[in-house]
């Protein structure tokens, strides 16, 4: 399974944060701020990448998602 779906909503968010908005920051510079309204995606975006490392859900699958 991939994670792009994910990776493209946290994209999205961190593109409407005040970071990128506003400051006109690197995509990159935002996403070490960790914004809090874009806490969620980031959160599911790691335990799809850890869904994939993982050899028991590898195989059965990521769940949820």
């Amino acid at each position: 399974m991939s994670c792009k779906g994910l990776l493209a909503k946290y994209a999205e968010c961190i593109r409407k944060t005040e970071c990128m908005a506003v400051q006109k920051r690197d995509l990159k510079d935002c996403m070490a701020d960790k914004a809090p309204e874009c806490e969620t995606y980031r959160y599911a975006l790691y335990q799809c990448r850890r869904g994939q490392v993982d050899a028991r859900s590898r195989i059965q699958g990521n769940k949820g998602y």
